[in-house]
């Protein structure tokens, strides 16, 4: 190649040509990393991205309406299959051990972790007890309902002569005072490192579970 300088022509080596062709070069493969780099960074944040979510679907809690009352059903199951059959002190003592052992699956989780509700919001060790002594609340409520309608039948069929209207209050005091017993059990288990087992609790009188026993069908209503 040549170039002009002062008017007289001046040549230049070959190599001048290369080394403009060979910057060239340079700067297209530094555009090709660039472009490389940031596609690198992009998969990066996508593969982050997914394992936050996967993680956070992981650590979501899907409260079911019926986590109690399974709970419950299958530790009479157990009795059932022990002894032949129950009755109303286990239906209370299962309650309260229902309660103690979904509060220890509650514990367990924030020991470390941190769990979401269904909409991503953050769940905290409150709102899952909160929503825990609801559920207890309804199949103590629940439990009481199906008794009456049990004994409304035994009046109207002649077999009892009244509403044992003082004996449905005392069994619905009886399941609070399971969920405090056992809830006492557990912390005391936790500390010597004991599991929870159900235990043959009375709550209330003997004339209760004496007048609720008679009222029939109890294991058809708690399955």
């Amino acid at each position: 190649m040549s170039i002009t300088f002062l008017s007289n022509p001046i040549h230049l080596p070959d190599f001048f040509k290369f080394d403009r062709e060979y910057l060239g070069k340079q700067e297209s493969q530094n555009e090709d990393q660039k472009v490389f780099h940031k596609d690198i960074l992009e998969v990066s944040q996508l593969s982050k991205n997914r394992e936050n979510l996967m993680d956070k679907i992981k650590h979501t809690v899907v409260h079911s309406v019926t986590s109690f009352s399974d709970m419950r059903a299958g530790i009479l199951k157990e009795i059932r299959e022990e002894k032949g059959q129950y009755d109303y002190t286990d239906v209370v003592n299962a309650c309260g051990l229902s309660y103690a052992r979904l509060y220890s699956e509650i514990e367990q989780r924030y020991e470390n972790e941190q769990y979401y509700k269904v909409d991503g919001t953050p769940l905290t060790k409150e709102d899952e007890i909160e929503w825990l002594d609801i559920q207890f609340e309804q199949e103590a409520a629940w439990q009481k309902s199906c008794a009456r309608i049990a004994a409304q039948g035994q009046v109207i069929q002649g077999k009892i002569f009244e509403m044992p209207t003082k004996e449905m209050e005392e069994l619905e005091d009886s399941f609070y005072q399971a969920k405090d017993a056992y809830m006492k059990l557990y912390r005391e288990s936790r500390q010597v490192g004991k599991p929870l087992v159900l235990q043959n609790y009375i709550f209330g009188n003997g004339r209760m579970y004496e007048v609720l026993n008679r009222l029939g069908n109890l294991q058809e209503r708690v399955e």
